[in-house]
């Protein structure tokens, strides 16, 4: 009886298991099963859309940049397509080995190739680019997973490092990171396409799987307003002058423009950066990438004097002839302002103010203007405010006003011939044009036109706005004319040719004071003076000879005579009644 209760008991327990083992199978399936209906029955579209993008890959295509053209049609930057190649992280097997493979054909280190390769990525990472057609042959019979070619832009220079700050750089994305490449970005980059294609598990492409291409849009052409042939001869000019002059900063600026269209002909700047280096950007000096044009400002000077003048025969308190008695010095709110030479001139025109550079007859004009008058002509020739040039950084310059707290009596006396006052050298050219354009200023700009899908879009010159009368003008061009002509600058005449000018000189600023014995020398112009083609700023930064007639005005000569050459300017005649002489 003891044994069959034993044996019962047994069997009871055996059940038991497998009742419980039953139940866990039954657990399992039914978990199973719900498993099952969530994947392909409540998340099916889910799953079939991971499942889809396991498989599937994109491939991008990029555009190609669009070129940048000079005003005559020549190549200044253009796109050459090279073969890069590339490594997918996630679809590569095994480092060491992919880099055994490559590391003797791409000419690299192995430890250099499988510090690049991250095996969660998948984003293709570049291994070496560009290579020569023969590499990539190579590299394509290796059949390496993961590995792959791909075409990628590069920006090469036809002229070399012509125009570097104008022109900018890309970066290694081929997005534009400063001058024109960053500024014109959305029309230069285009839009990309892709390949949208299958792979198997070694990510290869599936041969009979679907594929879908979506062409790119390539970037649009831009014709500049800039002339190779001017920009190069500036460029010279430039180089030639800061040597000549022992510049102490060897920096200076040269901008040539077209004052009917204020169209940028040609803009030197030194120091600059070379676009043909291997690596273009360098941390260490970020300031040489900023278009100096129109980012950095610097007190005019004497070259002001000519809006002075302007403002004060436009309102009328002047003539050309009106007598001043300069004895030298003025006192204007306890303070004591002298001629840039000490010198007292005695009763003198206000062209022979012009010709003399008085810093105290120009103050005088300024004080019959009185200062809602003058700074209303300093706003009319554009300064305080950005031009609009397609630059970017562009400044707006720095004019205190008397509506501005600290302004003083004296600011207007001292801003009068360019002291107390920052401009851009774009801002001041761009005033002197408006004079040699009847007295109509116009926006200073680089693009003449933009082609893109087979069509033109040319940039019509932008009028802004009309700053003094044309009566006013024609003054200001005769009173520049006597100061060109005057025989204190015989030696930098151009026979056959009449030109329009004026110099300056100014001190280097700090935080606490003036830089003794350092100074901007400077000359602005236009020509043929009657008939102007072009107008002109030169600027020496820290000259030995510290002077604007005596730094920039060779240059000028220099410089003018290749551009009356270069645009086949014939000589003339000087008209009758031009001043000569004090």
């Amino acid at each position: 009886m003891a044994l069959d209760r034993a044996t019962a008991r047994g069997n009871w327990a055996l059940q038991a298991r497998l009742l419980m083992l039953a139940a866990l199978l039954m657990g399992c399936a039914l978990v199973l099963l719900t498993r099952l209906y969530v994947f392909q029955v409540l998340e099916h579209e889910r799953y079939s859309a991971l499942a889809r993008e396991e498989h599937r890959e994109r491939i991008p295509i990029v555009p190609k940049r669009g070129a940048i053209l000079d005003g005559q049609g020549n190549p200044l930057v253009v796109s050459v397509m090279f073969e890069g190649v590339y490594a997918v992280g996630s679809q590569i097997r095994d480092r060491e080995q992919t880099a055994r493979a490559l590391a003797p054909v791409l000419e690299l280190s192995q430890q250099e190739i499988v510090e690049k390769i991250d095996p969660a990525s998948k984003r293709p990472v570049a291994l070496r680019s560009p290579v020569p057609a023969a590499t990539s042959a190579k590299v394509e019979a290796l059949r390496l997973p993961g590995i792959l070619l791909q075409r990628v832009p590069y920006r090469r220079y036809p002229e070399g490092s012509l125009a570097a700050q104008l022109l900018g750089f890309v970066g290694t994305d081929f997005q534009g990171l400063s001058g024109l490449e960053l500024s014109l970005d959305q029309e230069l980059a285009g839009q990309p396409g892709y390949i949208d294609t299958e792979r198997d598990t070694a990510g290869q492409e599936l041969v009979l799987a679907r594929r879908l291409s979506v062409p790119p849009t390539d970037g649009a052409t831009v014709v500049l307003t800039l002339d190779r042939y001017l920009q190069r001869a500036a460029e010279r000019a430039l180089e030639r002058g800061l040597e000549e002059q022992k510049s102490a900063f060897k920096s200076g600026i040269i901008i040539i423009m077209e004052p009917s269209t204020g169209a940028v002909l040609a803009a030197a700047s030194r120091p600059t950066f070379k676009l043909t280096n291997d690596v273009i950007y360098d941390p260490g000096e970020a300031e040489l990438y900023r278009p100096a044009i129109v980012t950095d400002m610097y007190e005019p000077g004497s070259v002001m004097k000519i809006v002075t003048m302007s403002a004060g025969i436009d309102e009328g308190v002047i003539t050309p002839q009106t007598r001043y008695e300069d004895t030298g010095l003025a006192r204007v709110g306890g303070a004591i302002i002298h001629n840039w030479d000490g010198a007292a001139n005695g009763s003198i025109t206000m062209t022979e103010v012009l010709i003399h550079s008085s810093n105290v007859g120009t103050q005088h004009v300024s004080g019959l203007l009185g200062p809602e008058r003058f700074y209303e002509y300093v706003e009319r020739f554009g300064f305080g405010r950005p031009t609009g040039i397609q630059l970017p950084g562009e400044s707006p310059g720095l004019v205190r006003s008397y509506r501005d707290p600290g302004w003083g009596r004296i600011d207007l006396a001292t801003n009068s011939y360019g002291q107390g006052i920052a401009v851009t050298p774009l801002q001041m050219l761009t005033a002197v044009s408006a004079l040699a354009n009847g007295g109509v200023l116009m926006q200073p700009t680089l693009v003449k036109e933009v082609r893109a899908n087979g069509q033109t879009q040319r940039v019509a010159p932008t009028t802004v706005r009309r700053v003094v009368s044309e009566q006013t003008a024609r003054s200001l061009t005769e009173m520049m004319i006597a100061v060109a002509q005057q025989p204190a600058l015989e030696a930098y005449r151009l026979p056959g040719y009449v030109l329009a000018a004026k110099t300056g000189t100014s001190d280097f600023p700090t935080a606490t004071g003036y830089t003794s014995g350092k100074t901007y020398a400077s000359v602005v112009a236009f020509a043929p003076a009657h008939r102007p083609r072009f107008s002109i700023l030169i600027r020496i930064d820290g000259p030995e000879a510290l002077y604007g007639g005596v730094v920039a005005m060779p240059v000028l000569k220099s410089l003018a005579s290749e551009i009356f050459s270069y645009l086949r300017i014939p000589a003339e005649p000087l008209p009758a009644g031009t001043q000569t002489a004090p």
